[in-house]
């Protein structure tokens, strides 16, 4: 990929305060498709469907992403923009300009021509997206398939060296950044969405596979499936709480756990677990300074019986059996998250 969804969509995004959570969680999901080998088509066809768009705190993309023989390539799909905003978005690289639709060039990391339309689309709907090409003018339209309602995106002038279309693939990003970037993965909004299998020219028929990667790769935040028709994926919101996935600082039991012992358990990551428990059980816990640890995370998970004294920013905490207590730092202080 050569340039981020959330520097090519929303280029204001990177001008914000600086960031005040800590994971910008980005690529999740990935699609693979399979068409004949050596084949090219002046049509592709994809379908969508969102489940679960992740609310007005989300900026999900569900992309399709194409490709020209001999020339470079661009995305089509569905965005959800936050605060209830959503648009369907159509882009393409080494684009000479447009001939319809709210389009712009675009020039950070590449360059390019983006269309999009603020549009009310459905969870549930099923949307049919197509790019057609015609000459060196592709077309990027959208139809929505239970209403029967279409709209043209825009069309993108090509270079003339550009040829048909000759492989696709597909994605899912969060790209919440500033200040709507996330705490941790455990607190990304929940989505749930389909990519049925996409065609191209005449009927040709694509098929899938699906893999998850990225910062938030984590079996209990996001799973993947596919069939021989489609491929379903859903993020999960943990509201806060650490999954089973995130690293666990050692505890030794009956010891105090000190602030150097986190400091090491977080050099290669951005989030821990102090999970306390019959045979886990530390009396003191000791924050190492949040100077060092700017924007990563530490959750505690207190399954003991004996009371634990969490000392943080200067103060001392008394946490019980049955708490479980979220941080994240600023740089200045250890700041508690509130769980979702």
């Amino acid at each position: 990929m050569k340039l981020s969804i959330a520097q090519m969509l929303l280029p204001g995004l990177m001008l914000l305060s600086p960031l005040s959570h800590a994971v910008v969680a980005g690529g999740i999901v990935s699609l693979s498709h399979q068409w004949p080998s050596g084949e090219a088509y002046r049509k592709m066809t994809f379908y969508q469907q969102i489940g679960n768009d992740g609310g007005v705190k989300a900026h999900y993309f569900w992309a399709n992403q194409f490709h020209f023989k001999g020339g470079d390539g661009g995305y089509i799909g569905l965005q959800n923009r936050g605060n209830g905003v959503h648009a369907f978005n159509y882009s393409i690289w080494k684009a000479k300009g447009w001939k319809e639709g709210n389009c712009r060039h675009f020039s950070h990391e590449g360059s390019g021509v983006q269309c999009d339309i603020e549009y009310p689309w459905r969870v549930g709907h099923v949307y049919k997206l197509q790019v057609v090409k015609e000459g060196n003018l592709v077309k990027g339209l959208v139809n929505d398939q239970m209403t029967g309602q279409t709209k043209v995106i825009g069309i993108i002038e090509l270079p003339e060296t550009f040829g048909d279309l000759n492989s696709s693939s597909g994605f899912v990003e969060e790209y919440s950044q500033g200040n709507g970037q996330f705490s941790s993965c455990s607190a990304i909004e929940a989505q749930s969405s389909t990519f049925f299998n996409p065609a191209a020219g005449d009927g040709v028929r694509a098929k899938q596979s699906i893999k998850t990667y990225g910062n938030c790769d984590d079996n209990f935040v996001v799973q993947a499936a596919c069939n021989k028709n489609a491929c379903i994926n859903s993020i999960n919101n943990l509201g806060t709480v650490a999954s089973l996935e995130v690293k666990r600082v050692h505890v030794v039991h009956n010891t105090d756990l000190g602030a150097q012992v986190i400091t090491n358990s977080l050099s290669d990551t951005h989030e821990v677990v102090v999970r306390l428990g019959k045979s886990s059980w530390a009396p003191n816990i000791h924050f190492p300074s949040p100077a060092q640890h700017k924007w990563k995370s530490i959750f505690v998970d207190h399954r003991a019986s004996n009371e634990s004294l969490l000392h943080v920013n200067g103060s001392v905490l008394s946490v019980n059996k049955g708490q479980q207590l979220s941080y994240i730092s600023d740089g200045k202080v250890w700041k508690a998250v509130e769980p979702q």
